[in-house]
């Protein structure tokens, strides 16, 4: 019994490593005239030509070497633009992000196969980063992540970028009879086109959407999203599941009994 476990262990492990390999960065449009699809260098020195270098200098007695207690946001970026678009040897961002949301899947599986009859189960997701990318504009703005120009570019259709592991997680909730629910930090005057992208990305039939408005805009998200929970939870609902980019959007009054952290190297909302 235990090789075969271990057996079919193997085979889930290769299975998975498999999807890892295949996945990659989607291709971003650029319209003529339009700005690059990203201003980092195409041939960006690894790592290790960094490193080289700075120990080259140290080695040299006429150069004054400084103190350097925080790492180079440059090279950070480097290495982050590598593994946004998987190239070189610090892995893949997008095959990492499937492997994720294949793990969410597994997990809604085996709520449904529990579910007691009449009972109603949600799941819950965040928009940014988790539902749809901003792969794209974040890779043109150099990874900066510039949030006025984000905002303008969440109203526009190029905003619609599906991640394809949410896709499915979704519609394996709807077919299970599992209601879905959205509850993002974008502020409520985004809404119409939200809703747009939403349904262009292949989310349809979801049972609510919830933005900031009013005081919300001003809240911790960890007290806002808590707060848009407990109205899920309030209307009769067990939130068997909830999957976001943040911590911030996972930790709070009324989790998911399942809590999925999928990765985000791009930026960090508390």
């Amino acid at each position: 019994m235990r090789a075969k476990l271990r057996f079919l262990g193997l085979v889930l492990l290769a299975t998975e490593m498999a999807m890892a390999q295949a996945a990659g960065p989607p291709a971003c449009p650029v319209e003529p005239g339009s700005r690059p699809v990203s201003l980092t260098p195409a041939k960006r020195p690894t790592a290790a030509q960094i490193q080289q270098t700075a120990e080259k200098g140290a080695a040299d007695p006429t150069v004054i070497i400084s103190a350097e207690p925080v790492g180079n946001f440059g090279v950070e970026r480097y290495r982050l633009a590598d593994y946004a678009e998987c190239v070189g040897s610090g892995g893949c961002y997008w095959a990492d992000l499937d492997a994720q949301t294949r793990r969410a899947e597994a997990a809604l599986d085996r709520v449904i196969a529990l579910k007691n009859p009449g009972e109603k189960l949600a799941v819950v997701l965040d928009i940014d980063e988790t539902s749809m990318s901003g792969f794209c504009e974040m890779r043109r703005e150099d990874y900066g992540f510039l949030i006025t120009e984000m905002n303008h570019w969440m109203t526009t259709p190029q905003a619609a970028m599906p991640i394809p592991g949410t896709v499915r997680l979704f519609n394996k909730a709807l077919s299970a009879g599992v209601d879905v629910f959205f509850i993002t930090g974008r502020w409520d005057e985004l809404r119409e086109a939200t809703v747009k992208n939403l349904e262009i990305s292949g989310f349809k039939g979801w049972k609510g959407l919830a933005l900031r408005v009013g005081r919300q805009k001003q809240m911790a998200t960890v007290e806002y999203k808590s707060q848009e929970r407990q109205k899920i939870v309030d209307a009769g609902y067990r939130i068997v599941l909830n999957m976001g980019d943040q911590w911030s959007d996972l930790n709070g009054d009324a989790r998911g009994e399942v809590s999925v952290k999928l990765p985000n190297p791009f930026y960090y909302l508390p």
